[in-house]
C-alpha cells in the first residue's frame, strides 16, 4: 500500500532544522541528506527534535490545575478548551508548529530512528568505532521506544495482561520505508516492542552523558521502569529501578536552590536523565491555569517544594518549577525512587519502601526539619507513597496515566471535576475519554482502525 500516514512521509525538514550548519553546507544536494556516516547519524540522533515528548494533551486533561472562565475563553483554540473539559470528539490537525502535532511528531522521531538504524546496518562495527556505534544505536532504540510509549499512553487503553493481546496498540513502524503498509498492532505487541528496544538500549548506552541531550543507560533503565510500572509489572519495574540507581543515584538537595530566583530549578537539577519537555501542554501554563488549593495545601510548611514549585499571584497558586524550561518529560532520579518505593510497598518490604521514600523526602525539606515517615502496613505505605508521587512529579505529563491505572483500584478511583464559570464537567473512572481519538486525517490517509 503506497498510502502512508502523513507524519512518516518526510523527515528531512526536521533534520535540516536541527543539524549543524557545517554539516548542512556539506550536504547541499537533497539526495545526500540521508545520513551515511557515524558522524551524520550522531548529529541526527542528538538533534533538537528529540527534546520534546508528545503528551501535552494528557497533561491538559489531568486534575493538577484549574482555570477561570476568563482563562478558559482566552485559550488559543476550541481543542484546548475541549481538552480541559474532557469533551474531545476529534484530535484535529493543529498547525502552528510541527512539534505540537502529537501523532505526527512522534512518528517523525520514529522515522529518524529507523533511518539511523538502517544506516547502521550498512556500517561495519569495528574495534575503533565500537563506542560511537553502540551509543548511536542505543540512542536510536531509546528514542524510538520513547515515542512508541508516548503514543501508547495517549491513544491506547491502559495495559491489562488479560486483554492486551486483543486491545488495540499503535502502528509499530520499524522500517524506514515510507511505502510500507501500516496497521495497528495489539497492545501486547506494542509493549513488547517498547521493552525490547529499551532493554537493548540499556546494554548499548554508556554510563556517562556527553551533554544533557544525550541519554545514558541509567535513563534507559529508568524509562524501562516507567514502562513496567504502567504494565503493573512491579517486579520488573523494581529490577529496572535498581539497575538505573546503580549507575546514577545522586539527589539534589533543595536547600541549595534559591527560592528568590524566578525559576529556581531551571536546568540546574543533577537528577535529570535527559533534557526533554512536554510539547504544547495546552492551557496549563502559569498564565492559563493555576494549581488547586487542595493540592497546594498538601505540602508542609517546611517542604521546600512549596516555595520552589509555586508562588502566590493574585490569590492564586502559580506553578514555577520549570525543571526544563516548561514541563519535564524525561525521567529523573526522583521518579525512579518513587517507582522503587511503590513497588516495594506492593510486592516487597514496607519498611524498605518507606526508607526509599524518606531518602528522597529528606532532600526536599528544610535542613533538620524532616521527620521520617513510617507505615504500619503495606497499604498505609502505598497510600503515603502515591500521595508523595503526585506532589513530587507534578507537571511531568504522568498524572493522567497515573489516574488511568489507579482508577482500577476502588481505593484510589477518582471522578475528576472541573468547574468553568457556572458549568461543572466530570470524568468518571474508566471512562472511554481516557483514550484520545487518533487524528481523523491519519485515519483517512492510512485506513487504520479508530479508537
Amino acid at each position: 500500500m503506497k498510502t502512508i500516514i502523513m507524519s512518516l512521509i518526510i523527515f528531512t525538514l526536521i533534520f535540516l532544522a536541527s543539524c549543524s550548519k557545517e554539516w548542512l553546507e556539506e550536504k547541499q544536494d537533497i539526495k545526500l541528506i540521508v545520513p551515511t556516516t557515524l558522524n551524520d547519524m550522531d548529529l541526527l540522533m542528538n538533534s533538537g527534535m528529540f527534546s520534546y515528548d508528545q503528551r501535552g494533551s494528557m497533561e491538559a486533561s489531568c486534575d493538577d490545575f484549574e482555570v477561570t472562565l476568563a482563562q478558559y475563553n482566552s485559550l488559543f483554540s476550541d481543542f484546548n478548551r475541549k481538552l480541559l473539559t474532557w469533551t474531545v470528539d476529534e484530535f484535529p490537525k493543529l498547525g502552528g508548529g510541527d512539534y505540537g502535532e502529537e501523532w505526527d511528531y512522534a512518528y517523525k522521531q520514529i522515522q529518524n530512528c529507523n533511518v539511523t538504524l538502517k544506516g547502521l546496518s550498512k556500517i561495519t562495527r569495528t574495534e575503533s568505532n565500537t563506542g560511537q556505534y553502540d551509543r548511536i544505536k542505543g540512542t536510536a532504540l531509546y528514542h524510538r521506544s520513547r515515542a512508541f510509549f508516548n503514543l501508547t499512553m495517549t491513544f491506547c487503553k491502559y495495559y491489562d495482561a488479560n486483554t492486551a493481546d486483543k486491545d488495540l496498540g499503535i502502528p509499530l513502524k520499524l522500517d524506514e520505508d515510507i511505502n510500507e503498509p501500516i496497521f495497528r498492532s495489539n497492545l501486547k505487541q506494542t509493549y513488547q516492542q517498547i521493552i525490547a528496544d529499551l532493554s537493548a538500549a540499556a546494554i548499548l548506552l554508556p554510563k556517562n552523558a556527553i551533554s544533557g541531550l544525550h541519554i545514558t543507560n541509567a535513563g534507559a533503565f529508568a524509562l524501562l521502569a516507567r514502562t513496567y510500572l504502567y504494565m503493573d509489572n512491579y517486579q520488573k519495574a523494581l529490577e529496572s529501578t535498581r539497575n538505573s540507581l546503580a549507575v546514577k543515584s545522586t539527589l539534589d538537595d533543595y536547600n541549595n536552590f534559591n527560592p528568590e530566583d524566578s525559576r529556581p530549578l531551571f536546568l540546574k537539577s543533577k537528577e535529570i536523565h535527559i533534557e526533554t519537555k512536554l510539547s504544547n501542554p495546552y492551557g496549563t501554563s502559569s498564565t492559563s491555569a493555576s494549581i488547586p488549593d487542595q493540592l497546594y495545601n498538601q505540602y508542609a510548611e517546611n517542604d521546600l517544594r512549596k516555595t520552589l514549585y509555586f508562588q502566590i499571584q493574585d490569590d492564586k497558586v502559580i506553578w514555577r518549577g520549570h525543571l526544563v524550561s516548561n514541563n519535564l518529560a524525561g525521567t529523573a532520579i526522583d521518579e525512579v525512587l518513587l517507582i522503587a518505593a511503590e513497588c516495594e510497598a506492593r510486592i516487597g518490604d514496607k519498611d524498605q519502601a518507606m526508607e526509599i521514600l524518606n531518602k528522597l523526602l529528606a532532600t526536599r525539606f528544610k535542613t533538620n526539619t524532616f521527620i521520617p515517615l513510617t507505615a504500619s502496613t503495606k497499604v498505609e505505605a502505598l497510600d503515603i507513597i502515591l500521595k508523595e508521587r503526585r506532589k513530587e512529579l507534578l507537571k511531568r505529563g504522568l498524572r493522567f496515566q497515573d489516574l488511568k491505572r489507579l482508577n482500577k483500584d476502588p481505593r484510589y478511583a477518582k471522578t475528576l471535576m472541573r468547574t468553568v464559570g457556572d458549568k461543572t464537567y466530570t470524568l468518571p473512572p474508566k471512562d472511554r475519554r481516557y483514550i484520545f481519538p487518533i487524528p481523523q486525517y491519519i485515519i483517512n490517509y492510512s485506513g487504520i482502525e479508530q479508537n
